[in-house]
Protein backbone atom coordinates (compact mmCIF):
# COMPACT_ATOMS: atom_id res chain seq x y z
CA UNK A 1 0.00 0.00 0.00
CA UNK A 2 1.37 3.51 -0.75
CA UNK A 3 1.72 5.35 1.92
CA UNK A 4 -1.43 7.57 3.08
CA UNK A 5 -2.35 11.15 3.53
CA UNK A 6 -3.59 10.98 6.80
CA UNK A 7 -3.27 8.58 9.73
CA UNK A 8 -6.52 7.67 11.95
CA UNK A 9 -5.49 6.78 15.32
CA UNK A 10 -8.30 5.20 17.64
CA UNK A 11 -7.66 4.18 21.37
CA UNK A 12 -9.64 1.11 22.09
CA UNK A 13 -10.27 0.11 25.98
CA UNK A 14 -12.86 -2.63 26.21
CA UNK A 15 -14.76 -1.17 23.06
CA UNK A 16 -16.90 -4.00 21.80
CA UNK A 17 -19.86 -2.33 22.10
CA UNK A 18 -19.52 0.25 19.53
CA UNK A 19 -15.69 0.15 17.64
CA UNK A 20 -17.32 -1.46 15.02
CA UNK A 21 -19.74 1.02 13.95
CA UNK A 22 -16.38 3.96 14.60
CA UNK A 23 -14.45 1.94 12.24
CA UNK A 24 -17.10 1.81 9.44
CA UNK A 25 -17.34 5.05 9.49
CA UNK A 26 -13.82 5.67 8.72
CA UNK A 27 -14.10 3.31 5.55
CA UNK A 28 -17.72 4.62 4.59
CA UNK A 29 -15.67 8.00 4.12
CA UNK A 30 -15.00 9.87 0.38
CA UNK A 31 -11.89 10.16 0.92
CA UNK A 32 -10.29 7.08 0.36
CA UNK A 33 -6.00 7.65 1.08
CA UNK A 34 -5.84 7.08 4.69
CA UNK A 35 -4.68 4.54 7.13
CA UNK A 36 -6.57 3.38 10.46
CA UNK A 37 -4.35 2.62 13.43
CA UNK A 38 -6.49 0.91 16.14
CA UNK A 39 -4.38 0.82 19.39
CA UNK A 40 -5.83 -2.65 21.59
CA UNK A 41 -5.51 -0.86 24.88
CA UNK A 42 -5.35 -4.05 27.56
CA UNK A 43 -9.05 -4.43 26.38
CA UNK A 44 -10.44 -7.70 28.45
CA UNK A 45 -13.54 -7.89 26.13
CA UNK A 46 -13.37 -9.14 22.59
CA UNK A 47 -12.03 -5.59 20.86
CA UNK A 48 -9.42 -7.33 19.38
CA UNK A 49 -11.80 -10.31 17.56
CA UNK A 50 -13.90 -6.96 16.28
CA UNK A 51 -10.78 -5.31 15.43
CA UNK A 52 -9.53 -8.40 13.62
CA UNK A 53 -12.71 -9.01 11.41
CA UNK A 54 -11.88 -5.97 9.42
CA UNK A 55 -8.48 -6.45 8.58
CA UNK A 56 -8.50 -7.90 5.02
CA UNK A 57 -9.19 -4.19 4.37
CA UNK A 58 -5.48 -3.29 4.37
CA UNK A 59 -5.36 0.09 5.65
CA UNK A 60 -6.54 -1.17 8.74
CA UNK A 61 -4.07 -1.94 11.39
CA UNK A 62 -4.38 -3.19 14.88
CA UNK A 63 -1.91 -2.73 18.02
CA UNK A 64 -1.92 -4.36 21.19
CA UNK A 65 -0.30 -3.45 23.79
CA UNK A 66 -0.89 -3.88 27.88
CA UNK A 67 -3.20 -1.13 29.35
CA UNK A 68 -1.75 1.85 30.25
CA UNK A 69 -4.52 4.31 29.16
CA UNK A 70 -6.20 6.86 26.71
CA UNK A 71 -3.06 8.78 26.50
CA UNK A 72 -0.32 6.25 26.03
CA UNK A 73 -2.11 4.50 23.26
CA UNK A 74 -2.90 7.74 21.17
CA UNK A 75 1.14 8.06 21.95
CA UNK A 76 1.28 4.83 20.65
CA UNK A 77 -0.55 5.19 17.55
CA UNK A 78 1.13 8.76 16.61
CA UNK A 79 4.77 6.76 16.75
CA UNK A 80 3.47 4.41 14.41
CA UNK A 81 1.50 6.86 12.10
CA UNK A 82 2.81 6.88 8.11
CA UNK A 83 0.41 9.78 7.14
CA UNK A 84 1.20 13.37 6.27
CA UNK A 85 -1.55 14.29 8.43
CA UNK A 86 -2.72 12.31 12.09
CA UNK A 87 -6.43 12.43 12.83
CA UNK A 88 -8.08 10.83 16.15
CA UNK A 89 -10.97 9.13 16.38
CA UNK A 90 -12.65 7.19 19.98
CA UNK A 91 -13.85 3.93 19.64
CA UNK A 92 -16.80 5.23 20.29
CA UNK A 93 -17.31 8.20 17.91
CA UNK A 94 -18.14 8.16 14.14
CA UNK A 95 -16.65 10.68 11.33
CA UNK A 96 -19.30 11.63 8.78
CA UNK A 97 -18.59 10.65 5.42
CA UNK A 98 -17.20 14.00 4.41
CA UNK A 99 -14.78 14.65 7.79
CA UNK A 100 -11.70 13.76 6.00
CA UNK A 101 -12.12 14.99 2.67
CA UNK A 102 -12.72 18.32 4.25
CA UNK A 103 -10.56 19.09 6.55
CA UNK A 104 -7.65 17.71 4.29
CA UNK A 105 -8.48 20.30 1.41
CA UNK A 106 -8.34 23.13 4.35
CA UNK A 107 -5.17 21.74 5.77
CA UNK A 108 -3.02 20.89 2.83
CA UNK A 109 -4.24 24.10 0.79
CA UNK A 110 -2.46 26.45 3.39
CA UNK A 111 1.36 25.18 4.31
CA UNK A 112 1.00 27.63 7.44
CA UNK A 113 -1.87 25.44 9.22
CA UNK A 114 -0.67 22.58 11.92
CA UNK A 115 -4.29 21.72 12.80
CA UNK A 116 -7.81 21.89 11.72
CA UNK A 117 -11.14 21.39 13.44
CA UNK A 118 -14.94 21.57 13.07
CA UNK A 119 -17.94 21.83 14.64
CA UNK A 120 -19.52 18.39 15.94
CA UNK A 121 -22.72 16.30 16.80
CA UNK A 122 -23.23 15.95 20.28
CA UNK A 123 -25.36 12.66 20.47
CA UNK A 124 -26.88 10.63 23.48
CA UNK A 125 -25.64 7.07 24.01
CA UNK A 126 -27.92 5.36 21.62
CA UNK A 127 -26.22 8.01 18.70
CA UNK A 128 -29.34 9.90 18.43
CA UNK A 129 -28.34 13.85 17.91
CA UNK A 130 -28.72 16.01 20.58
CA UNK A 131 -27.51 19.03 19.63
CA UNK A 132 -23.95 20.91 17.98
CA UNK A 133 -21.81 21.57 19.67
CA UNK A 134 -19.83 25.17 17.59
CA UNK A 135 -16.32 25.81 17.85
CA UNK A 136 -15.01 29.14 18.14
CA UNK A 137 -12.41 30.87 15.45
CA UNK A 138 -8.80 29.66 15.47
CA UNK A 139 -7.18 33.07 16.78
CA UNK A 140 -9.65 32.83 19.69
CA UNK A 141 -9.21 29.15 20.47
CA UNK A 142 -6.57 29.18 23.17
CA UNK A 143 -8.04 32.02 25.58
CA UNK A 144 -11.46 29.71 24.81
CA UNK A 145 -10.02 26.39 26.15
CA UNK A 146 -7.87 28.26 29.02
CA UNK A 147 -11.28 30.01 30.23
CA UNK A 148 -13.50 27.05 29.58
CA UNK A 149 -15.62 28.97 26.98
CA UNK A 150 -18.39 26.94 26.00
CA UNK A 151 -17.03 27.15 22.06
CA UNK A 152 -13.53 26.37 21.91
CA UNK A 153 -12.11 23.10 19.77
CA UNK A 154 -14.97 20.57 20.24
CA UNK A 155 -14.37 17.08 20.87
CA UNK A 156 -10.74 17.53 20.34
CA UNK A 157 -10.54 13.55 20.21
CA UNK A 158 -12.39 12.58 17.65
CA UNK A 159 -12.62 16.31 15.35
CA UNK A 160 -8.90 17.37 15.34
CA UNK A 161 -6.79 16.64 12.02
CA UNK A 162 -2.92 17.53 12.73
CA UNK A 163 0.37 18.18 10.32
CA UNK A 164 2.48 15.20 11.25
CA UNK A 165 5.41 17.02 10.87
CA UNK A 166 4.24 19.68 13.20
CA UNK A 167 3.82 16.87 16.32
CA UNK A 168 7.07 15.94 15.75
CA UNK A 169 8.87 19.22 15.34
CA UNK A 170 7.50 20.30 18.66
CA UNK A 171 6.68 17.23 19.88
CA UNK A 172 3.39 17.29 20.84
CA UNK A 173 1.95 14.63 22.80
CA UNK A 174 -0.94 13.26 25.22
CA UNK A 175 0.38 13.65 28.86
CA UNK A 176 -0.15 10.08 30.15
CA UNK A 177 -0.76 11.75 33.80
CA UNK A 178 -4.27 12.64 32.63
CA UNK A 179 -7.36 10.91 32.28
CA UNK A 180 -10.84 13.30 31.48
CA UNK A 181 -8.83 15.80 30.49
CA UNK A 182 -6.36 14.81 28.47
CA UNK A 183 -7.99 16.26 25.37
CA UNK A 184 -8.48 19.64 27.10
CA UNK A 185 -4.54 19.71 27.75
CA UNK A 186 -3.51 18.80 24.42
CA UNK A 187 -5.87 21.12 22.65
CA UNK A 188 -3.88 23.54 25.00
CA UNK A 189 -0.63 22.54 23.85
CA UNK A 190 -1.82 22.33 20.03
CA UNK A 191 -3.72 26.25 20.37
CA UNK A 192 0.10 27.74 21.72
CA UNK A 193 2.22 26.14 19.73
CA UNK A 194 0.41 25.71 16.34
CA UNK A 195 -1.22 27.74 14.04
CA UNK A 196 -4.90 26.61 13.52
CA UNK A 197 -8.05 26.89 11.53
CA UNK A 198 -11.55 26.26 12.14
CA UNK A 199 -14.81 24.86 9.69
CA UNK A 200 -17.94 26.12 10.94
CA UNK A 201 -19.71 22.81 9.57
CA UNK A 202 -20.91 19.71 11.75
CA UNK A 203 -18.97 16.38 10.40
CA UNK A 204 -18.20 14.38 13.63
CA UNK A 205 -20.60 12.56 15.46
CA UNK A 206 -19.98 12.36 19.60
CA UNK A 207 -21.21 9.88 21.76
CA UNK A 208 -21.73 11.28 25.29
CA UNK A 209 -22.11 8.30 28.06
CA UNK A 210 -23.41 8.64 31.13
CA UNK A 211 -20.70 7.77 34.09
CA UNK A 212 -20.34 8.51 37.67
CA UNK A 213 -20.78 12.16 38.17
CA UNK A 214 -18.59 12.21 42.15
CA UNK A 215 -15.90 9.93 40.04
CA UNK A 216 -15.90 12.38 37.37
CA UNK A 217 -15.66 15.32 39.47
CA UNK A 218 -12.51 13.85 41.22
CA UNK A 219 -10.82 13.19 38.26
CA UNK A 220 -11.99 16.89 37.00
CA UNK A 221 -9.99 18.28 40.48
CA UNK A 222 -6.83 16.41 39.83
CA UNK A 223 -6.59 16.84 36.08
CA UNK A 224 -7.34 20.68 35.56
CA UNK A 225 -4.65 21.34 39.25
CA UNK A 226 -2.48 19.62 36.52
CA UNK A 227 -3.32 21.38 33.87
CA UNK A 228 -2.44 24.44 35.74
CA UNK A 229 0.74 23.55 37.16
CA UNK A 230 1.93 22.21 33.75
CA UNK A 231 0.63 26.42 32.58
CA UNK A 232 2.42 27.94 35.18
CA UNK A 233 5.67 25.03 34.33
CA UNK A 234 5.75 25.55 30.56
CA UNK A 235 5.36 29.78 30.41
CA UNK A 236 2.08 29.05 28.85
CA UNK A 237 0.68 32.30 30.24
CA UNK A 238 3.34 34.82 31.70
CA UNK A 239 2.50 35.66 35.20
CA UNK A 240 -0.18 38.17 36.39
CA UNK A 241 -3.32 39.36 35.79
CA UNK A 242 -4.21 37.33 32.84
CA UNK A 243 -3.13 34.12 34.03
CA UNK A 244 -4.98 34.53 37.36
CA UNK A 245 -8.03 35.28 35.86
CA UNK A 246 -7.70 32.23 33.88
CA UNK A 247 -6.62 30.46 37.03
CA UNK A 248 -9.62 31.60 39.01
CA UNK A 249 -12.29 30.62 36.44
CA UNK A 250 -10.79 27.45 36.85
CA UNK A 251 -11.37 26.79 40.43
CA UNK A 252 -14.79 28.34 39.69
CA UNK A 253 -15.72 25.74 37.62
CA UNK A 254 -14.57 23.12 40.06
CA UNK A 255 -16.67 24.75 42.68
CA UNK A 256 -19.85 25.06 40.77
CA UNK A 257 -19.17 20.96 39.60
CA UNK A 258 -18.69 20.06 43.59
CA UNK A 259 -21.53 21.90 44.71
CA UNK A 260 -23.94 21.57 41.45
CA UNK A 261 -23.06 17.88 40.42
CA UNK A 262 -22.11 16.33 44.06
CA UNK A 263 -23.37 17.96 46.90
CA UNK A 264 -19.93 19.20 48.68
CA UNK A 265 -20.60 22.27 49.85
CA UNK A 266 -16.72 22.40 51.45
CA UNK A 267 -15.10 21.69 48.19
CA UNK A 268 -17.04 24.29 46.57
CA UNK A 269 -16.38 26.99 49.31
CA UNK A 270 -12.50 25.96 49.16
CA UNK A 271 -12.48 27.07 45.30
CA UNK A 272 -14.50 29.80 45.75
CA UNK A 273 -12.14 30.91 48.04
CA UNK A 274 -8.87 30.08 46.43
CA UNK A 275 -10.48 31.81 43.20
CA UNK A 276 -10.80 35.47 45.23
CA UNK A 277 -7.69 35.35 46.87
CA UNK A 278 -6.18 35.63 43.23
CA UNK A 279 -8.86 37.44 41.41
CA UNK A 280 -11.73 38.93 43.40
CA UNK A 281 -12.94 40.71 40.31
CA UNK A 282 -13.44 37.46 38.15
CA UNK A 283 -15.48 36.22 41.20
CA UNK A 284 -17.54 39.35 41.29
CA UNK A 285 -18.02 39.36 37.83
CA UNK A 286 -19.77 35.29 37.99
CA UNK A 287 -21.44 36.33 41.09
CA UNK A 288 -23.38 39.30 38.87
CA UNK A 289 -23.37 37.22 36.36
CA UNK A 290 -25.76 34.69 38.69
CA UNK A 291 -27.65 37.47 40.15
CA UNK A 292 -28.81 38.75 36.84
CA UNK A 293 -30.25 35.32 35.53
CA UNK A 294 -32.05 34.77 38.75
CA UNK A 295 -33.81 37.92 38.41
CA UNK A 296 -34.96 37.57 34.30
Amino acid sequence: MDAPEISIVMPAYNAAKFIAESIESVINQEFSSWELIVVNDGSKDNTSEIVSGFLSDKRIRLIEQPNGGVSVARNTGINAAIGNYIAFLDSDDTFLPDNLVTKFKAISADPTVDYVYSDLIVCDSEMKEMFVEKGAPAEAAKNSILTWSSENIPGMSSNVMVRHSALKTKQIYFDKNLSNCADRYYKILLASQCKGAYIPKAMVKYRNTPGSMSKKIFLLEHDELYILDRIKEKKIIAPGKARNKVFAKVYLMLSGSWYKDAGETGKAIKFTLKALLISPGTVLKKCFSILGRGTN
